[in-house]
């Protein structure tokens, strides 16, 4: 057998991680990537990672030597517990960042500095990351400004205390269930829906009970995520056939691998030097269940607190900072565990080496659905899905094609109980002409939906249809001159899952602006879907991509059984901003206030995406005033609310109680509007 380093990226690390076992750890050399993991027990509990190249962590120029001065303290969110040893790190773009130590009264200070726009951030271990300014955790910054007007600026920063859930899982016959994972999925919204996301993991002990902390506060369901796995001799088997097939994203633990090519960085053969490859890993297996009086195997299914079969049933758990709820129990009791077999049919015949996801029907809420099974189709185009619980189901079926050439790639593993079961890889092209050139071959899809009941499912056929795509030509709109060929094709464009039901399917599907000027995306699932657009040409900002109409950067596009052609996406030199003062009550500028930027008509509040372009906020700085933009024209209201805006802002709910108390306004194109607001109390 060839050693690791020689068998080529991709062999090297599945063949690494079919032998790490428990653990799904391993370490060989890689082009330029360096790592550092931690373990805890027989599975890695965290992994810690930084990629190390240029304009990978920002500039790396020395800060120029002024006469400025920043000091401050960190301190807890009751505002005066100082936070001794916490790291800060002030920061200016293009310079290298500048890292200091709070002393034992939390103090901090930061001399010789040039005039800038400064960011300051706090970090330690047991707290959740504060920034200044920032209110709640994850909530807006302030910048603190040096000018010749202002050459001291003192910045406190709040940093809140890490939460924890911890409880015990009992079989049916109140035994201890070792293994068992357990997942915290913390409440948020997206685009204008409730989207529950992954927060924190851990896998039951000895004794059943769980524990999982550096939480931030906010509301988090619990949920005990069981997934029947292929195989991992399935697996192998299926590699050792053929090359394995791209998959789709989903729940479930991951392993990710990735390489990054650091500029003069030696290539390194065997087991050492500084060219490294890095793994995660999350999610146990689902312990055995034993059978029941008629001999037929039984499983245990995914359950959250307390007993509910979907998220939407769910108990939530609200935290606070610094607290640790217990007591988050579960009670399991197993269920008759059927099987689903069958084919996959792709265009050309019967589809190998395909990897398929059994996801439940209600599984909106959820950004990574959490599969009640996977399978891998063999050579013949055959599948078996086992130890599948009754219910609605929906199978999906993806195969993604790779891009061609390319200077990186990118390897994500999905694996419980070190067993190798999903294996997705992109690669990451560097060119300095721009993005790689599309795949020539199609995306191939399916989404079937599947009942199962008292017995088991045979026979069933899916077939695979070719993915559907966005395309059309990009225009620049004003006096600057036209941008490169070289500029337009570094244009980013990617389509993004505006409903829950393609969240799970869709990874990252690119698109590229061609020397013409013409640009296409690949093939994905139908569904619904934001146009995002990033990296302009220097001196352009996006205007809109015009489709039936409509602006499919802000409204989702539905795609069904034609692709979308002849989008007009068009960019603009004269960006249109809002920019204002905001008042307290009394008349005095507010230093503190949060100004939400959101459309008139409540259709634009819903399926916006994950960075919705008429959906904005922004705090006001220590004269009270604001800066907001580019917004694409339309109506606007526009509130000030005291202090920061909560987490959930974007919930319609929450935007049609302050619209009340909201100015409203019209930006049209190149326009630049001024508003005077007075913050109002929000809604708790």
């Amino acid at each position: 057998m060839k050693p690791l380093h020689k068998l080529g990226t991709k062999w090297a690390v599945l063949l690494a991680m079919a032998a790490g076992g428990a653990a799904g750890t391993a370490a060989i050399a890689m082009p330029g990537t360096q790592v550092v993991v931690s373990s805890s027990g027989a599975s890695m509990a965290t992994t810690m990672t930084e990629m190390i190249g240029p304009g990978v962590s920002g500039g790396t120029k020395p800060m120029e030597i002024g006469t400025g001065v920043v000091m401050g303290r960190v301190v807890e969110a009751d505002g005066t517990s100082p936070v001794a040893g916490t790291i800060v790190t002030l920061s200016l773009p293009g310079f290298a960042p500048q890292r200091v130590l709070t002393d034992g009264q939390g103090r901090f200070a930061y001399r010789g500095l040039p005039k800038g726009s400064f960011s300051l951030t706090a970090t330690r271990p047991g707290f959740v990351d504060g920034a200044h300014g920032r209110l709640r955790p994850g909530g807006t910054p302030m910048a603190v400004e040096l000018t010749d007007n202002v050459r001291t600026s003192s910045a406190d920063i709040m940093v809140w205390r890490h939460a924890a859930i911890a409880g015990t899982v009992l079989d049916e016959n109140s035994e201890p269930l070792v293994g068992a994972p357990v997942r915290a999925l913390r409440r948020d919204y997206t685009g204008g829906r409730r989207r529950l996301t992954d927060s924190g993991f851990d896998t039951t002990d000895d004794r059943g009970q769980f524990r999982m902390g550096s939480l931030e506060p906010g509301e988090y369901v619990v949920v005990l995520p069981f997934t029947q796995r292929p195989s991992l001799d399935s697996m192998m088997r299926g590699m050792r056939e053929a090359e394995p097939a791209m998959g789709a994203g989903g729940g479930g633990g991951t392993f990710t691998v990735a390489a990054v090519r650091v500029e003069g960085a030696p290539l390194s053969g065997g087991g050492g030097g500084g060219n490294m490859m890095f793994m995660t890993t999350s999610d146990g297996g689902v312990p055995p269940a034993g059978t029941d009086a008629e001999g037929q195997p039984l499983t245990y299914q995914t359950e959250f607190y307390t007993g509910a079969l979907s998220a939407s049933r769910a108990v939530a758990i609200t935290l606070q900072p610094g607290e640790e709820r217990t007591a988050v129990d579960f009670r399991l009791t197993p269920v008759r565990a059927l099987s689903i077999t069958g084919m996959v049919v792709g265009p050309d015949g019967p589809a190998a080496n395909t990897q398929l996801q059994l996801i439940p029907a209600d599984a909106e809420d959820l950004v990574s659905p959490i599969e009640a099974a996977t399978a891998t189709t063999d050579a013949n185009g055959q599948f078996e899905f086992t130890g599948v619980p009754a219910g609605q189901y929906v199978l999906r079926a993806q195969r993604t094609p790779r891009f061609a050439g390319g200077a990186g790639e990118r390897i994500s593993f999905t694996s419980l109980g070190g067993e190798l079961v999903r294996m997705v890889q992109e690669v990451m092209a560097v060119r300095a002409s721009g993005a790689p050139a599309l795949p020539t071959e199609p995306t191939l899809w399916a989404e079937v939906p599947v009942g199962v009941g008292t017995r088991a499912m045979a026979g069933l056929t899916v077939a695979l249809r070719e993915g559907l795509s966005v395309s059309g030509n990009v225009l620049f709109q004003g006096g600057t001159a036209q941008p490169t060929a070289e500029a337009r094709g570094g244009i980013s464009i990617t389509l993004e899952p505006a409903d829950g039901r393609t969240a799970g399917m869709v990874g990252n599907a690119r698109g590229r602006v061609d020397d013409t000027g013409s640009f296409k995306t690949m093939g994905v699932p139908a569904g619904k879907y934001i146009l995002r657009v990033s990296n302009a040409p220097q001196g352009w900002t996006l205007r809109s991509a015009t489709f039936g109409g409509r602006d499919i950067t802000e409204n989702p596009v539905e795609l069904k059984d034609e692709n979308a052609g002849g989008v007009v996406l068009a960019f603009t030199d004269r960006p249109s901003e809002m920019n204002g003062t905001v008042r307290d009550s009394s008349g005095n500028p507010d230093a503190t206030a949060s100004v939400i930027v959101f459309p008139v008509d409540p259709a634009g509040w819903v399926d916006t995406g994950s960075q919705p372009r008429r959906i904005k906020t922004s705090r006001t700085g220590k004269d009270g005033t604001f800066k907001i933009g580019p917004l694409p024209p339309g109506e606007y209201h526009v509130v000030a609310i005291e202090g920061s805006a909560p987490r959930t802002w974007q919930d319609p709910a929450y935007l049609d109680i302050v619209s009340r108390s909201a100015t409203q306004i019209r930006m049209g194109d190149a326009d630049a509007r001024t508003v005077t607001l007075t913050s109002v109390k929000g809604p708790s």
